[in-house]
């Protein structure tokens, strides 16, 4: 009988340090994650982002590649500063005594928000990573992990505990007891509520992409949190499809969409795309797999928004300049800084229409010593750490053309053009950040709505907020039934959209 080595691993993070085994044929990311410490992992362990790199006795390696065959010391990220930068819903309609709390769990970050019933007045907001990206960064990921042995059952463990963690936390600083919570109200995509409720998401990740609920409907808080919150309901904001869920009918409602009297074209750009065109008689939906670029997944240094994140990029007296969230030094860059930096390097030359990022001889003078050509992979440096890489490009250029093509198809399902459009409402989070005349260079977005675009921050949050009340869910329930989901994949016009808005060809309507 073989007797299998098991090691200790004394792990610091935060200036603390914890001692932890480690079975021989265990790698760190996994056993970093069974003990609780988090790690940036959004392919999800495949080896391939090379973002869980932690500190293995001295050197640098990827957790997911690394198993130790000793005691060994591992020094993991500090996670201090990865407050999440967010808007936030207004206060609502005054309705019932006790306390609120309206959540959206975003694939990327959870934003939870806390409010007086009796006045309406919002007294608390929680915003984080959602707690679950160290299993990947987009819902194929999370899917795949969640039809594993007990996958389902830890992912659901974990937003749940995000949420009661965050609520409580609240109630705490206002001096309220978590007993006063009467109702919460879940807006997420169709995936994240199926992991919160512990449904699984498998018949999702295969065609024809059939979730098993549509929800817009109630359970009691002790199915999922146990004995917190003992006297609340929880809401779970309708879904049309397995690809729009419950954070976009939330998000219609609460960026004021759902009440349009003119067409208005409603877009939350994310890890997917998701697009509306329609007023108040009813909405065409659809939704694109943009993937985690806007998120600041899958691009080299890549980061989401938050403290140290380089967030803004201008084009000024012919020079770069970026800016960077906190004030702080630069640690990454998020998804407005991609879009900013690519519509930047094309304005000044060295970025082709067609994607190509030119090599330092032949850039032009003014930026080829921030330049470099490493084997074949062309970089442009803001910092000796930070960058944007030819990869990271291409990375960009296949979610704006998802994007862009499922808005071009969209509309032309719902009979619309650009002319009848008038309005563009730029939700979620990277929609708050995002420089609408850099998306517009790029071709993210029609150059022909410039200036019909309105930013509206965290529309999914204030649906789910409006959601806490029987007038907010009865208006939900309305425009969710007026709502009707459009497959992009069944049509034919779709893929080739796709291959022409993969350039970046757009920058003289916006420019000159």
């Amino acid at each position: 009988m073989t007797v299998m080595s098991t090691y200790t691993v004394t792990v610091f993070q935060n200036n603390t340090s914890t001692s932890v085994p480690l079975s021989a044929d265990q790698n760190l990311r996994d056993v970093l994650l069974e003990y609780g410490y988090p790690l940036n992992s959004p392919c999800g362990g495949n080896g391939t982002c090379g973002q869980c790199r932690v500190l293995f006795d001295g050197e640098y390696v990827s957790a997911c590649k690394c198993i130790p065959n000793r005691n060994c010391v591992v020094t993991v990220p500090d996670t201090s500063a990865s407050e999440v930068t967010m808007t936030s819903p207004l206060n609502i309609e005054a309705s019932a005594r006790g306390l609120g709390a309206a959540v959206d769990i975003g694939t990327t970050t959870v934003a939870v928000f806390l409010y007086d019933l009796e006045s309406g007045l919002r007294i608390g907001v929680y915003g984080d990573r959602n707690a679950q990206h160290s299993f990947g960064a987009d819902v194929i990921s999370r899917i795949k992990y969640a039809s594993e042995p007990n996958g389902l059952k830890r992912l659901s463990l974990i937003i749940r505990r995000q949420i009661s963690g965050a609520v409580r936390v609240m109630c705490e600083r206002v001096r309220r007891s978590v007993n006063e919570i009467r109702m919460i109200s879940v807006a997420g995509n169709t995936v994240m509520q199926h992991i919160f409720t512990g449904i699984s998401p498998e018949s999702i990740g295969v065609f024809p992409y059939t979730p098993v609920s549509l929800f817009g409907c109630f359970y009691p808080a002790g199915e999922f949190f146990g004995d917190f919150a003992p006297n609340a309901g929880v809401y779970l904001c309708p879904a049309l499809s397995g690809y729009v869920g419950g954070d976009i009918t939330a998000g219609l409602l609460g960026s004021g969409a759902w009440n349009e009297e003119k067409t208005c074209l409603f877009t939350d750009i994310g890890t997917n795309g998701e697009m509306c065109i329609g007023n108040k008689e009813g909405f065409l939906c659809c939704a694109a797999a943009a993937g985690p670029a806007f998120e600041g997944a899958q691009t080299e240094c890549g980061t989401h928004a938050r403290k140290g994140a380089v967030h803004k990029v201008e084009f000024i007296n012919k020079e770069i300049k970026f800016s960077v969230m906190g004030g702080c030094a630069a640690i990454g860059i998020c998804g407005s800084g991609l879009t900013d930096a690519a519509a930047v390097l094309l304005r000044c030359g060295a970025l082709t229409a067609a994607g190509r990022l030119l090599p330092p001889e032949e850039a032009p003078e003014k930026i080829k010593s921030k330049m470099t050509n490493r084997n074949g992979s062309v970089r442009y440096y803001f910092t000796d750490d930070v960058y944007i890489s030819a990869e990271d490009i291409r990375c960009l250029q296949l979610a704006k053309a998802a994007v862009r093509a499922g808005i071009e198809t969209l509309l032309n399902a719902a009979g619309k053009t650009f002319s009848d459009t008038s309005k563009m409402i730029a939700a979620g989070g990277f929609g708050s950040f995002m420089d609408v005349k850099n998306a517009c260079a790029i071709g993210l977005l029609p150059p022909e709505l410039l200036d019909r675009i309105t930013h509206v921050g965290n529309s999914a949050g204030a649906g789910a907020a409006l959601s806490l009340t029987e007038r907010g869910r009865d208006n939900l329930k309305s425009l969710a039934e007026k709502c009707k989901y459009f497959e992009l994949s069944e049509s034919s016009s779709f893929s080739e959209k796709y291959i022409e808005c993969m350039a970046f060809d757009e920058t003289g309507k916006v420019w000159g």
